[in-house]
């Protein structure tokens, strides 16, 4: 597939040629008519003293004559030297050039862009919304949404992932190394007092307690843990603390089914005192909030926690490749709804087209202001490229064929002009 700029070059080259043509038919017809002026002299010419008809039709034609190659030298002297010959003031065209660029510069700058003729011409056009009705359109914000994915897919391909881990981790790290998790934990603890959550947790919690300390064949298990908690060595005081064992295994048993059961027993407010002694202190205490800091610290800087938040990059990764991997992306769909939206609002809210036309507006205004002098210069360098015959070339495809008139009008006028001259010396 062919380039722009190389379709845009032969979109050019063949606007060229054909103004080349109708600039070489028109000058035919100019040179064709003073050949007919030349004609028509020498027939009457011949015919001198015949009747007075053929002095009329000489002083035509000689003035005619006259008139075409007297235009015809001023149209040619504008781009080059008539026959080659370097007369003064000819070829004005290519020995103007610079002063050409420079005015033509200075023209466009202060008469066309001046931020008075753009923030009209931004204003008449209402490009807020002109956009609104482009987004709305399904066709185009789909588009967008698959240009836009398009881009995206690119963009993961050429990221450097070593470098995204680094960053995100880093990010994420100083992120959560500024939260107070002191103050968090406290507000937590606080919010679960007050929707009565330890209750609700320690319900389950004594079920299980009750259910196994039932189960016959954990008793020996809570001897083995009585035993080690006195720290008892002596066999006979060892048999007779593990005697005890039922008991006491009953007595914990009937303990945690009356927590379970009463609603109202100590020991479940005593278990709101200390998780709200605890939300007080996680909040106020600065031993408190200073051990958890350190404890914040430690784990931030944990290689377990590194990993894992080196991982958040290829984890997003992984899911954006994989939904525009599908036949249809979510992304793409999302970034569809999203222009179209935009596209609604602007056509139909007028507050906000008018704030983004006056944004635009502003904007241009901004950019004349900041640039100017860089238009005039744009166009002067853009003139210095081209040659002294290319740019005479250029100028006379593009006006030349209209200067053909001239030479046209110039035979006419010339040849009526004689007519009128002759009936007067006649008349006299």
């Amino acid at each position: 597939m062919k380039h722009d700029s190389e379709i845009v070059r032969q979109l050019d080259a063949a606007e060229d040629t054909y103004k080349r043509s109708r600039l070489r038919t028109m000058e035919r017809v100019a040179l064709g008519l003073l050949l007919v002026a030349a004609a028509l002299f020498a027939v009457a010419r011949s015919q001198q003293g015949q009747h007075p008809f053929w002095g009329y039709l000489e002083a035509f034609a000689e003035a005619a004559m006259v008139g075409a190659i007297a235009d015809w030298f001023a149209v040619v002297a504008l781009f080059r030297h008539p026959l080659g010959i370097p007369l003064w003031h000819t070829a004005i065209i290519p020995n103007s050039k610079a002063s050409i660029g420079t005015n033509l510069g200075s023209f466009v700058e202060n008469h066309f862009v001046t931020e008075e003729n753009v923030a009209e011409r931004i204003r008449q056009a209402d490009l807020a919304g002109r956009a609104g009705e482009w987004l709305r359109d399904p066709a185009n914000a789909a588009q967008v949404g698959k240009v836009l994915t398009g881009v995206l897919a690119q963009a993961l391909d050429k990221v450097d992932d070593e470098s995204m881990r680094e960053r995100i981790r880093d990010f994420a790290a100083a992120e959560l190394g500024k939260l107070d998790f002191s103050g968090l934990a406290g507000g937590y603890l606080d919010t679960m007092i007050g929707k009565g959550a330890p209750q609700a947790l320690l319900d389950p919690l004594l079920e299980k307690l009750i259910t196994w300390l039932g189960d016959e064949n954990n008793h020996e298990t809570v001897g083995d843990f009585l035993v080690q908690c006195f720290s008892i060595e002596n066999a006979m005081v060892k048999s007779m603390l593990l005697g005890y064992t039922p008991k006491v295994i009953g007595s914990l048993r009937e303990q945690a089914v009356n927590v379970r059961m009463d609603r109202a027993h100590p020991l479940r407010a005593r278990v709101d005192s200390w998780l709200a002694e605890s939300a007080l202190r996680l909040k106020a205490d600065p031993e408190w909030k200073a051990s958890v800091a350190r404890y914040q610290v430690d784990a931030l800087h944990g290689e377990e926690l590194q990993a894992t938040l080196g991982g958040i990059w290829d984890a997003i990764r992984a899911r954006v490749q994989a939904d525009l991997a599908g036949p249809e992306p979510v992304i793409a769909a999302t970034v569809r709804q999203v222009v179209q939206e935009c596209g609604r609002l602007l056509e139909a809210d007028e507050g906000v087209r008018g704030w983004v036309n006056a944004a635009i507006e502003s904007g241009s205004a901004a950019l004349v202001r900041r640039y100017r002098g860089e238009v005039g210069k744009f166009i002067e360098k853009q003139l210095e490229k081209w040659t002294k015959e290319e740019m005479s070339s250029r100028i006379e495809l593009a006006i030349g064929r209209d200067l053909q008139f001239i030479r046209i009008n110039g035979t006419l006028v010339g040849g009526l002009v004689g007519i009128l001259i002759h009936a007067v010396v006649v008349a006299a």
